[in-house]
């Protein structure tokens, strides 16, 4: 190795913890791999390589991430509070019936400030009215987002 780089060997589908030096080196892997080759990783990839995926600017690895039959409740949980997940993972999250029962996950896309506005919006009407006075204060978030939570707090109030 007279390059001076250092080669780490992690598995990419095993979940399993690894080191900040490992990460570091699984990203940079990954940013080189085509298409293809990032859907099908998406697929087969344990938690860590998802995680890096659904930060992806493709729509369609971001949508092989959503697609992927490990991701599970807390991924979706951890994506949607995310505001470096890509909008596609988003908009997938959301349109899955069964993650999207998930108050905490409802919350978490309103709250995003890359989630789709037509996305937050949908969810709003299923929100607490404290959860609509916190939305209504966050400056994060899209204005009319903040706007309708505004509306519909006043509405409960009445």
């Amino acid at each position: 190795m007279g390059d001076g780089k250092q080669k780490v060997r992690v598995s990419l589908t095993q979940d399993q913890p690894i080191g900040e030096d490992a990460r570091g080196s699984l990203q940079s892997y990954i940013t080189n791999l085509t298409v293809p080759q990032k859907m099908e990783l998406a697929a087969k990839g344990n938690q860590e390589v998802r995680q890096i995926l659904s930060r992806d600017p493709n729509g369609m690895v971001a949508r092989a991430v959503v697609n992927s039959p490990r991701m599970t409740d807390s991924d979706a949980v951890a994506y949607a509070g995310s505001s470096l997940t890509n909008e596609d993972v988003l908009r997938g999250i959301a349109e899955d019936r069964e993650w999207s029962k998930n108050i905490r996950v409802k919350l978490l896309l309103v709250s995003n400030p890359r989630t789709p506005p037509a996305v937050a919006m949908r969810f709003l009407g299923h929100l607490p009215a404290r959860d609509l006075a916190t939305l209504s204060r966050n400056r994060n978030i899209a204005t009319n987002i903040r706007r309708e939570a505004q509306n519909r707090l006043t509405q409960t109030r009445k």
